[in-house]
């Protein structure tokens, strides 16, 4: 009897993390430049981690997602030293989530990583906090600041990049968008268009304030090298980056004595909004101003508005006559 030998089988390699990322990276090239960095760089971090578990794709379990979740909350933010905010430990879980769905579904993989395991992903919880927003004497100690850089070029750039921040409430990565051919200013009318989240186009309306400070700086003070179209630039003539924007306000902050709140475009963002309800303007219509998928988002900044708003009762004992 002759028997036929076995044939070999076939070995397997592990399906890593770091594998799956780096595919993954082409599925988000949709995405803005500032996301897709945004969504790698917590996704290197879940690919550390898993290296030094020893954990692959094929072995991975819910288990392993809760002890992820569980390590962000011993890691530190670089910058402060301090622990990562709740905030920031739900961007971690919510794009490791949105990492493990496309796996689930994408060919070659779906085999190894359920829907299951995507949609069991803990999800950190965000703490809820004040907004802080600038107040009036905040936004004129800013202004005021600007005359501390060294010529005024840079003067009038900090002043037109205060005027649009604080008028429209547009993002960091907008404002470092924005290109000459999106600026529109006449007597009539002038607003901007920005390329938003989920590369969306939206139109934003300038105040008479931040018209003129943006028409002042783009045609008298605004000096291009190489005919480049962006806006606003670094003093060596290169498109401001989001990093670059942020170290301007905390500039602008110390050289100000702005003290009691942080210092950030986000920040001026935020002032926007609050002031633009405190003024009594539409949820929905703010909604579409800051470039929102979901009105959700917005009714935070009515949270904040509510909450200023209680504080400014009538005290019972003081109205008494």
């Amino acid at each position: 009897m002759v028997t036929r030998p076995k044939q070999a089988a076939e070995i397997q390699e592990p399906m890593t993390v770091a594998w799956a990322i780096e595919a993954y990276s082409y599925a988000v090239l949709s995405l803005s430049p500032e996301t897709q960095k945004w969504y790698l760089q917590k996704l290197q971090v879940f690919s550390d981690w898993c290296t030094e578990k020893d954990l692959t794709l094929d072995t991975m379990k819910v288990l392993h997602l809760r002890q992820f979740t569980e390590h962000l909350k011993t890691r530190t933010n670089p910058q402060t030293g301090k622990p990562l905010s709740t905030y920031t430990q739900h961007g971690y879980t919510q794009v490791v989530k949105s990492f493990l769905n496309w796996c689930s579904k994408e060919e070659d993989l779906e085999d190894v990583v359920s829907e299951k395991l995507a949609k069991r992903m803990p999800m950190t919880k965000v703490d809820k906090k004040v907004i802080e927003i600038f107040t009036p004497a905040h936004i004129r100690a800013l202004f005021e600041a600007c005359k501390n850089e060294y010529n005024e070029e840079m003067i009038q750039r900090d002043k037109a990049i205060l005027a649009v921040l604080f008028d429209t409430g547009i993002r960091a990565s907008e404002l470092c968008g924005l290109t000459l051919d999106h600026v529109y200013l006449s007597k009539s009318e002038s607003y901007l268009k920005v390329f938003g989240k989920g590369n969306k186009w939206r139109e934003v309306p300038l105040g008479n304030n931040s018209k003129a400070a943006i028409h002042k700086y783009m045609h008298r003070y605004r000096d291009a090298i190489n005919q480049e179209d962006h806006v606003f630039l670094s003093r060596a003539g290169k498109p401001m980056t989001a990093s670059g924007l942020l170290q301007l306000f905390e500039r602008l902050g110390n050289w100000g004595h702005v003290r009691g709140v942080r210092c950030s475009p986000h920040t001026a963002r935020h002032t926007f909004a609050v002031t633009f309800l405190t003024n009594g303007g539409d949820l929905y219509k703010l909604s579409r101003l800051m470039g929102h998928t979901s009105v959700m988002v917005t009714e935070n900044y009515l949270r904040a508005f509510q909450a200023r708003d209680a504080r400014n009762v009538a005290s019972v004992l003081d109205s008494l006559k």
